[in-house]
């Protein structure tokens, strides 16, 4: 890839890299993350127009049968904790048991693939997927130092603005009844919008806290580790943490006015997308970690997720350059188990262990 050679300014690099990078191509836009999704988006559209044109009657049962799966739900919390009170229940779903269920998805999942970091001898057909350092051992203190900062974050950050917001959420008329659970084609849409939205809301968010007094007093606790593990996905200073994750992660739901059963599936796919691509594994049929893994690891590059606005703003012209070509080609969903055989391209891979893993 062709360069332009920039004259270095210290506070720039954090911003930029040293040398101005050609965008990546659009063939691999489209192969990363930003073609997964759409791919999929294009799909439940289609299988939604099929059902629809073909089985309405089969589309009207399973709809139904939603509706009344979250109708027993929400006369629970009615009738147990808010008094009868619909205004009560719909403070206690969209405030407290949000903050419940996404404790419970998240703390699942990074505490699955901490089992894999802590005890790699346990887990061997695990590290042939590790993008970086796959020979070396996590550390401890380090790791549980981080997943308290977590902890913290979704305690005295996240309840406390739940709170501080429900006037927007309810302004937004975003709803918990039973009655106004959207269909399936409102649903892909609304996700679809969630993710446009997140994703202007997260790139320019996190472009910012590059700046050289935001990265200093902010954001550089998040770029500690080089190398990131699954708890990083929120190991953020209070304010970054408002800022960069979570207002650009509610923004879509408010603009939409969508019902809390689609905010909860997107809080759902948004923080599992985010915990995996922090993971530091690169496995089959899940989103590429190599973007913002790379990100980590050179830290003014790859500033999105879906990866579209890098490329339009040509942030993502290091990961394709000739001496991380390797890295580039690997930014993509492995639909095979065979794929295996190119993450021995690793950063700092003994070549023992190389071999050891194609083998």
């Amino acid at each position: 890839t062709e360069m332009i050679p920039r004259q270095q300014n210290k506070s720039f690099v954090l911003i930029m890299p040293k040398k101005i990078y050609e965008r990546g191509p659009i063939s691999q836009l489209l192969k990363s993350s930003f073609g997964f999704t759409a791919s999929l988006v294009c799909l439940a559209l289609l299988g939604d127009w099929a059902i629809q044109e073909f089985a309405p009657v089969s589309a009207g049962l399973a709809h139904d049968h939603i509706v009344s799966l979250w109708a027993s739900f929400y006369n629970y919390v009615k009738g147990t904790w808010a008094d009868g009170d619909d205004s009560k229940t719909a403070f206690l779903i969209i405030v407290v048991c949000t903050q419940f269920y996404h404790m419970t998805t998240f703390w699942a999942h990074c505490l699955s693939l901490s089992l894999l970091d802590l005890f790699p001898q346990y887990f061997p057909w695990a590290h042939q997927w590790k993008i970086q350092n796959p020979d070396e051992a996590v550390d401890t203190k380090k790791l549980v130092w981080t997943a308290l900062t977590c902890l913290f974050n979704q305690i005295a950050v996240n309840g406390p603005l739940a709170y501080v917001t429900y006037s927007i959420t309810k302004a937004a008329n975003m709803s918990a009844l039973p009655e106004d659970i959207p269909t399936f084609r409102t649903l892909i849409i609304d996700l679809s919008v969630f993710a446009i939205v997140e994703e202007i809301g997260f790139y320019y968010g996190h472009r910012m806290m590059h700046w050289p007094f935001f990265y200093k007093h902010f954001h550089k606790q998040h770029h500690e580790w080089t190398a990131p593990v699954s708890f990083v996905a929120i190991y953020a200073d209070p304010i970054e943490h408002i800022t960069s994750n979570l207002l650009p992660l509610m923004a879509g739901p408010w603009l939409m006015g969508s019902h809390v059963v689609s905010y909860w599936l997107w809080l759902f796919i948004a923080v599992f997308v985010t915990i995996q691509v922090h993971s530091g594994y690169h496995f089959p049929f899940l989103p590429s970690s190599e973007f913002h893994d790379f990100h980590h690891l050179k830290f003014n590059v790859n500033y999105g997720v879906l990866g579209f606005l890098d490329w339009f703003h040509a942030t993502d012209g290091m990961m394709y350059d000739t001496k991380f070509a390797h890295i580039g080609e690997r930014d993509r969903v492995f639909y095979s188990f065979d794929d295996k055989k190119e993450m021995p391209k690793q950063r700092g891979m003994p070549k023992a262990l190389s071999r050891a893993v194609t083998k």
